[in-house]
């Protein structure tokens, strides 16, 4: 899967010239990490990235008795604090990073496989967009980069859930805590009902219709199908919900219209997903792209080293985390009985 860049450097040039590769991810990215391409982009420039989150307060019964003045002295003053609620999160910066090289022998000869540093370049870049996609959707907690401990953010599945957490950030207040309603994570059957009191959860929380996108595994994403579309089943019969006029039967199901919203349903790269066992693929996160962005503090580009005499070589790399601003605005799948 090569695809082509203009090239900035020249052989035998300066040893550190670095090329953006901004055209290549932005190619990439909705089929090798879908949920990096949900993101919003923004520059970051610290290691430990920080953002506020607020919320509103419960409706009440306000009414105004005539000739009632205001009084920021009542037992309700701390409503009249538009901002008693502020909160701070963080995440922390990762490093992620590949190398490339091509040996003298391979960049002369032809062969049936070409190999030329154009394309190790674009490969090196591929898998480490991938690495990205798998920090995102990972579990980890964030981990404070020392010498002796690579830097991590944290990812969704950490974020995503019914408690705190523990590590090199913050944890997330009790107020921005996913609920419980919000996340399943038993061995059982999805069903339509269920799905919904997920989103019926995430939308107590916000209180708004949204449009979400749920990025599921493919097990999971084959066992909605089959929990969806099938009105009853035999042993020897399946009956299908399709369209009269068709002639083909659709085995998908790409937009779910719930009371609570629509929710377009994503593929997720299987390669980066969590799983609840080996080989499981269940894991799918219900996610508001408005409530999380990327932070980035350097861009993914290519850098040529010296060329020693082995071939010339050089390296991908990027640094960035992830944002999340609203946990409790969000919902997770993690394990499903198939």
């Amino acid at each position: 899967m090569a695809l082509s860049f203009d090239k900035s450097y020249e052989k035998g040039g300066l040893n550190s010239n670095r090329e953006e590769l901004l055209d290549l991810t932005t190619v990439l990215s909705p089929r090798q990490a879908p949920i990096y391409g949900l993101l919003s982009k923004q520059k970051v420039s610290a290691d430990k990235v920080e953002w506020t989150v607020d919320s509103l307060r419960d409706p009440a019964d306000v009414a105004v008795k005539e000739g009632v003045d205001v009084d920021f002295s009542d037992s309700g003053s701390t409503d009249a604090e538009q901002f008693s609620e502020l909160a701070r999160l963080d995440n922390r910066v990762e490093h992620f990073r590949d190398q490339f090289l091509v040996s003298k022998k391979q960049e002369v000869y032809d062969s049936v496989t070409p190999v030329k540093l154009q394309q190790a370049e674009e490969k090196a870049a591929s898998q480490l967009l991938r690495d990205i996609e798998k920090s995102i959707a990972g579990d980890q907690g964030a981990v404070a980069g020392s010498g002796s401990a690579a830097g991590k953010s944290r990812g969704l599945g950490a974020w995503i859930n019914n408690s705190a957490g523990s590590d090199d950030a913050t944890a997330v207040p009790s107020g921005f805590v996913t609920p419980t309603a919000s996340i399943k994570e038993d061995a059982s059957t999805l069903t339509e009902s269920e799905f919904a009191t997920l989103l019926g959860s995430i939308f107590n929380e916000v209180g708004e219709m949204q449009d979400l996108h749920l990025v599921a595994d493919t097990a999971l994403r084959n066992h909605i199908v089959d929990e969806f579309t099938r009105a009853d089943s035999t042993g020897t019969s399946v009956r299908y919900n399709v369209e009269g006029s068709e002639a083909v039967v659709e085995y998908n199901v790409e937009l779910f219209r719930g009371p609570f919203g629509i929710v377009k349903i994503i593929t997720a790269n299987p390669k980066c997903m969590p799983e609840s066992s080996a080989g499981a693929h269940d894991r799918g996160y219900i996610l508001d792209p408005s409530l999380l962005g990327w932070g980035e503090a350097l861009s993914m580009g290519s850098t040529m080293l010296e060329d020693r005499g082995a071939g010339p070589r050089g390296y991908i790399d990027c640094m960035g985390t992830l944002i999340c601003k609203g946990p409790n605005g969000l919902g997770k799948i993690s394990d499903i009985t198939a």
